[in-house]
């Protein structure tokens, strides 16, 4: 209703409809296993942005790699980015193929391209208890860390959205955050050392607990995407399985005074692992098709209603550890919640949210069969520019109706909070053309608007999703020139061929279209 009638159904994915050129003649790889079949070019083509999942099942692809290694150890991929460097083959790591920031997406190029496969680089390699050290290959797979780890009763806590199909490499290179960062701490928190190869060398940092010697390696190469070389390892520091975790909602009475309630719950160091703000739109959306979705619903809107609030704003409230410590996490968070009058809900919500936290991303496919497509962004700002960030990405995206369409509807939630802000996280919805160019082309006016907005306020490019190929116009803003060409000279030096994923983090070019 909010958006108008679809104009059809977008096209379902049918494989029939591509046709790959051949792959042009290529250097020999050594005893490195390398094909060149179109099934494994077509599954390494592009990522899991909505772009990407569009060309899929339109069947329109610009291009597609022309060979994909499987690389099994350090050796045979350093051999592979030394002979692809002297030959001028561009190549693109591969972990999960999770990017939403078109990570891992050839582009219409005269010269050929790699695309690297990491996963038999995977699996724990050592473990550490007694330091809760534990050495994973880059290939590893969030459910394949958390396995390896269940049974010594440890775990990474390391849960983004992707987690089902994300690696560790992947997770390094991104900058990825999980939904319990706030307990856990971010990827870059968790690593302690790594190993990366380029086409000039090998980069070994040793898994330390601190050191004042120079600057931070570890951190410079975490969030690099592979522009600066394939992580092949992380030394991850892991922590005892939590004795139990709990998750329960509150229902603030607005978006400002839900942003008043994090903040300080944070600046008090409340022991809680995850804290979650919803806007409005937000909230309305997990009432009707996911919060309370039952035959008590109309009985907690009336119930609501009577204690003041009208629509409201979800707040959810995570913590983990023993009994003892969660209780006296939720006795802050309840009493927090109390002094900025929100209503309590209990633990209800909590137990929906936690059943459905990696399942969002699957709806996109049954709302495309609807003729409606829908994606995201996130960005981050100080708690005292959250309102102006959030007033201008409204401003910019609900503005953007075109043709028969009423309204662009905007939902947006704060989490992965920080001391000094938090991160804000915005899903857009439009009415989605069933010719492909037509679409890709209205998501890119809408990101376009998105990316402007954010930079306009001095928010950041990305808090979590990454720079990759469609972020990289923005990113040297945040950068400045100076930061720029720092991070060019350095990729210079471990690749002077320019072969290591030339499409992301440094490219100018606004490649939203392709």
């Amino acid at each position: 209703r909010r958006l108008g009638d679809p104009e059809a159904p977008f096209p379902g994915f049918d494989g029939s409809r591509f046709q790959l050129a051949d792959p042009p003649s290529l250097p020999s790889w050594g005893d490195v296993e390398v094909r060149t079949d179109a099934d494994d070019r077509l599954r390494h083509a592009r990522g899991q942005g909505l772009p990407d999942v569009l060309r899929l099942r339109a069947g329109s692809l610009p291009a597609a790699p022309d060979a994909v290694a499987y690389p099994q150890n350090d050796d045979q991929l350093g051999s592979l980015l030394e002979t692809a460097s002297a030959s001028g083959v561009r190549v693109i790591p591969w972990g999960g193929g999770t990017s939403v920031t078109g990570g891992v997406n050839p582009v219409p190029d005269p010269r050929p391209t790699l695309t690297v496969d990491l996963g038999r680089l995977s699996g724990l390699e050592t473990l550490d208890e007694e330091s809760g050290l534990a050495t994973f290959g880059a290939g590893t797979s969030g459910p394949e860390v958390e396995r390896a780890l269940r049974p010594r009763g440890l775990t990474l806590g390391h849960f983004p959205q992707s987690f089902e199909l994300s690696t560790v490499g992947g997770w390094v290179a991104t900058h990825s955050s999980g939904q319990e960062s706030f307990g856990y701490g971010r990827i870059g928190d968790l690593v302690a050392g790594l190993d990366a190869v380029a086409p000039t060398g090998r980069l070994h940092i040793p898994a330390l607990p601190a050191s004042a010697a120079g600057p931070d390696l570890r951190a410079f190469m975490t969030g690099s995407e592979g522009r600066l070389g394939v992580i092949s390892r992380a030394v991850l520091r892991v922590t005892p399985s939590p004795e139990t975790m709990r998750v329960e909602a509150a229902l603030a009475r607005d978006f400002t005074s839900g942003i008043e309630i994090c903040r300080r719950l944070v600046r008090a160091g409340a022991g809680l692992s995850m804290l979650r703000l919803s806007d409005g739109p937000e909230t309305e959306v997990a009432l009707t098709v996911g919060l309370a979705k039952s035959a008590f619903e109309p009985l907690l809107r009336g119930w609501l209603r009577l204690r003041g609030v009208e629509r409201g704003c979800l707040l959810l409230f995570g913590a983990n550890g023993s009994a003892g410590d969660v209780d006296g996490a939720f006795e802050d968070a309840r009493r927090f919640a109390g002094e900025g009058r929100a209503v309590w809900l209990g633990a209800g919500p909590g137990k929906n949210w936690r059943r459905d936290r990696f399942h969002h991303p699957y709806l996109r496919d049954g709302l495309l069969d609807a003729g409606y497509a829908t994606d995201t962004f996130e960005t981050a700002a100080p708690w005292s520019k959250v309102g102006e960030v959030y007033g201008a990405v409204r401003g910019a995206l609900l503005g953007a109706v075109e043709g028969p369409e009423r309204e662009i509807p905007l939902l947006c939630h704060l989490s992965h909070p920080y001391a000094d802000g938090v991160s804000l996280y915005f899903t857009f919805f439009f009415r989605c053309p069933p010719d492909p160019d037509a679409a890709v082309e209205r998501w890119a006016g809408l990101k376009r608007r998105a990316q402007d907005a954010v930079a306009s306020v001095g928010a950041a490019t990305s808090h979590h999703h990454g720079v990759g190929s469609w972020h990289a116009p923005w990113a040297p803003r945040e950068w400045g020139e100076t930061g720029t060409r720092l991070i060019r000279a350095v990729a210079k030096e471990l690749d002077p061929a320019g072969v290591l994923n030339p499409h992301v983090l440094l490219d100018p070019a606004d490649r939203l279209d392709i």
